[in-house]
């Protein structure tokens, strides 16, 4: 008996209401796979969620279950159902078929394996995506004539307001709720008069101001600074859900749809205010300017620490060190460093463990021993070519023999050339072989005119030399997974692979590297 999987979506309550329904589309599929002499293996929905997206978590499951190869047939109620994007319904029944999985829609009775059935089918394909584009333009045009009207088109109502039904109509409009607008005009004047928004969260926390039932953050306060809804207006097409991504602002429609809490000239003057005076923060990039960007934590919360800028007195700008959380709002009491000096402290303490006298003559052991075991295989690899370059010689000769011998009257002479031939290819194989492994340059060293102590100052001298941060940040990333910053100390945490010794041994109390089970230490100041 054949298997099959269901699955059924609707995108609206409408679609419901219009005889859609996941019930009915269930009851569809089940008769289809009774026709097809299936046994259903599993039903999978998805409620409330467009067609024109894979992210359908029970469309996903379905696909996946047939991934497994014992699924003959994925049915669901029509092509519309099974995807609006053409792309997207392309892909995915490529991929059902290299599963061994076919379609089957119960709406209709088309034999998608005939030619004349794949030509409906990619024409409905064709029709359900305009379709689907049509609503998307039909809807977009709806929410912006009813956004114009003031009414609100879902989700939370932002901070500050609340969503009050119409009477006599399921819209809803946003107004003031005046005891958290308060707060959201207040936050706007202390930023209009230079207060920053780590500053203004922490206020707000100190004085138990909540954000509905949450403590506010640095980012919270930003986003609410920055949101154009505090004067009124609502910004449709602003992102594209399909590439999750903003679209360009050019494209963006604004439309004024509320009462505002801010008006329109103190808002700008905010955001002038804003862009003058905010810091820039390095999230660890490849073209990052400092050495530990990415590997350090706070010791009190665990949070990274970031690159951010300051401006000293004369308007000198600095770099420092400071808590994610702290520059959220959220302070943890982690005190602020200022990166350059930081960086030269760690990175001479980090060589001093990695070029060491000890370090140095163990690399050099391990050289000459890499060497000499070079030379002991080169000896074992040319005896191997030599010896199968002798026994194919000795095939090759044989043949000779029977062919002066017997000449055309040899048994098998027609086969004794295509023989031959290879004979000759195997002979010629390993003598190049030879010759490639003759030719090898021998690892050697030489003579040392350096001691190890000397080696290990010329090593640490051309990494402090080195003003190339993505090199250096390399290095140290090479060796350490993750450095802890204390009050008191630094904890370096390093990479499993890099604890050994040259004789394999790993590497502990011996050397002082690990003084606390795994971990290095050592003042921050």
């Amino acid at each position: 008996m054949k298997r099959a999987v269901i699955y059924a979506r609707v995108s609206t309550d409408r679609q419901a209401e219009e005889g859609l329904s996941i019930d009915s589309q269930i009851e569809s599929c089940r008769n289809k796979a009774e026709a097809l002499n299936a046994a259903v293996l599993h039903v999978f929905r998805d409620e409330g969620i467009s067609g024109t997206t894979d992210a359908r978590p029970g469309f996903r499951t379905a696909i996946n279950r047939c991934a497994v190869g014992d699924v003959d047939y994925f049915i669901c109620w029509s092509s519309s159902r099974f995807a609006r994007d053409q792309a997207d319904a392309i892909a995915y029944k490529r991929e059902l078929a290299g599963y061994g999985t076919k379609i089957a829609y119960a709406q209709s009775s088309i034999d998608l394996d005939s030619h004349e059935g794949w030509m409906l089918d990619s024409f409905q394909q064709v029709i359900d995506e305009s379709y689907s584009r049509q609503v998307s333009a039909d809807t977009k045009r709806s929410m912006m004539a009813a956004a114009r009207e003031g009414f609100f088109m879902g989700g939370r109502a932002p901070f500050g307001y609340e969503a009050q039904a119409v009477d006599g109509s399921n819209r809803r409009c946003l107004v003031p709720l005046e005891r958290e607008a308060a707060i959201v005009r207040m936050i706007f004047e202390w930023a209009g008069n230079g207060i920053g928004a780590k500053l203004i969260a922490e206020r707000l926390n100190a004085q138990g101001l909540m954000t509905r039932n949450r403590r506010w953050h640095k980012g919270t306060v930003l986003h609410m600074l920055n949101s154009e809804v505090y004067m009124g207006t609502v910004v449709y097409n602003r992102f594209d859900r399909k590439r999750r991504k903003l679209r360009p602002e050019s494209d963006w429609v604004r439309v004024q749809a509320h009462e505002p809490l801010i008006a329109a000239e103190a808002f700008q003057a905010v955001q002038e205010a804003m862009s003058g005076r905010a810091p820039a923060i390095e999230r660890g990039a490849a073209n990052s300017n400092h050495l530990f960007t990415g590997l350090l934590r706070c010791g009190l919360c665990n949070a990274s620490l970031q690159i951010a800028t300051g401006t000293g007195r004369g308007g000198k700008v600095y770099s420092y060190y400071a808590c994610r959380e702290n520059l959220q709002g959220c302070a943890c009491g982690f005190p602020r460093m200022r990166a350059e000096p930081f960086e030269q402290w760690l990175l001479q303490e980090l060589l001093d463990k990695l070029l060491n006298r000890q370090m140095i003559e163990g690399v050099l052991r391990q050289l000459d021993d890499a060497a000499a075991r070079w030379v002991k295989e080169r000896a074992t690899r040319r005896t191997s070519l030599v010896l199968e370059l002798r026994a194919a010689e000795a095939r090759r000769n044989k043949l000779f023999d029977v062919i002066e011998l017997q000449g055309t009257d040899a048994p098998g002479i027609n086969e004794l050339g295509p023989r031959l031939k290879k004979i000759n290819e195997q002979i010629s194989q390993a003598e190049k072989a030879l010759v490639s492994l003759e030719n090898e340059p021998e690892p050697t060293l030489g003579p040392l005119d350096v001691s190890a102590d000397e080696a290990a100052e010329i090593f640490r001298a051309t990494v402090m030399g080195c003003d190339d941060a993505k090199t250096l940040r390399g290095l140290i990333a090479s060796i350490a997974q993750m450095i802890v910053v204390k009050d008191d100390e630094v904890v370096v945490h390093y990479k499993p692979e890099c604890l050994v010794q040259m004789d394999g041994t790993p590497v502990h109390s011996k050397h002082k590297w690990l003084l606390d089970l795994g971990s290095n230490q050592g003042p921050t100041d």
